[in-house]
């Protein structure tokens, strides 16, 4: 018997631990179960934002177990592993393996199309209106590239979020700075060396200076052409 209640104490906290056990917070006025929380100032509340860098967690209502505070009186909190949580259609049809982020009706979430902070990752499948699906939780930045058309807005938000993402998705914005970077330098480097070149082959004969001129003109053409190519493998490594 002593046995037994030892590999008891020794299992128990080994189970609990493995698993994220809510916590209670004192939340801003009507919830539902499955509600995306964020936490404000001074305060918890229902998301009502698209893409809030301030998303939290998901409340629940009758949590099988909770980290009970005596001082607050509040309700329970999961901030992460599998839950149930309230999503709707707004932004398209919600698939498993999509990122779920908040959306503009207060708790309830949406697919995440573009890049920015997200809840999780959706579990199950919802092909219209509103409903419940589980969801893998855990607040974080993701980068999102469904599609190789974007526009330039779109590419720098993804470039300003890159510190935040993963190291490989970062190392993508910092190649192609790098790449774009160095076209734009040995572009305008080759055109200054051309230009002062001509402009002193033109001093010392100025009867070629036509023949000097359309040399420079190629030559202008050739950085234009250095310039841009770097430009379209710094997209390249960013769509692809």
């Amino acid at each position: 018997m002593p046995l037994l209640i030892l590999l008891v104490i020794l299992i128990l906290p080994i189970k609990v631990a493995a698993q994220n056990v809510p916590s209670q917070y004192q939340i801003e006025g009507q919830v539902q179960d499955g509600d995306i929380i964020c936490q404000v100032e001074g305060g918890y509340k229902a998301c009502d934002q698209e893409y809030d860098q301030a998303i939290y967690g998901v409340y629940i209502e009758n949590p099988p177990l909770l980290l009970e505070n005596t001082a607050v009186e509040g309700q329970a909190v999961m901030t992460g592993g599998m839950v149930t949580v309230r999503v709707n259609t707004d932004n398209g049809a919600v698939k498993k393996g999509d990122f779920i982020t908040s959306s503009k009706t207060a708790g309830v979430g949406q697919k995440a199309t573009v890049s920015g902070y997200v809840l999780g990752i959706a579990m199950g499948d919802l092909e219209s209106g509103e409903g419940k699906v589980p969801m893998s939780i855990g607040a974080r930045v993701a980068l999102i590239t469904n599609t190789t058309r974007g526009n330039l807005f779109q590419t720098i938000k993804d470039a300003l979020l890159s510190p935040t993402l993963t190291p490989l998705a970062s190392l993508r914005y910092v190649l192609a700075a790098i790449i774009a970077s160095a076209a734009f330098v040995l572009g305008f480097w080759y055109f200054g060396r051309v230009a002062k070149t001509g402009v002193e082959a033109v001093g010392r004969n100025p009867l070629a200076g036509r023949l000097i001129q359309l040399s420079v003109v190629l030559n202008l053409l050739l950085t234009a052409l250095i310039m841009g190519s770097g430009l379209v493998i710094a997209y390249l490594i960013l769509v692809l």
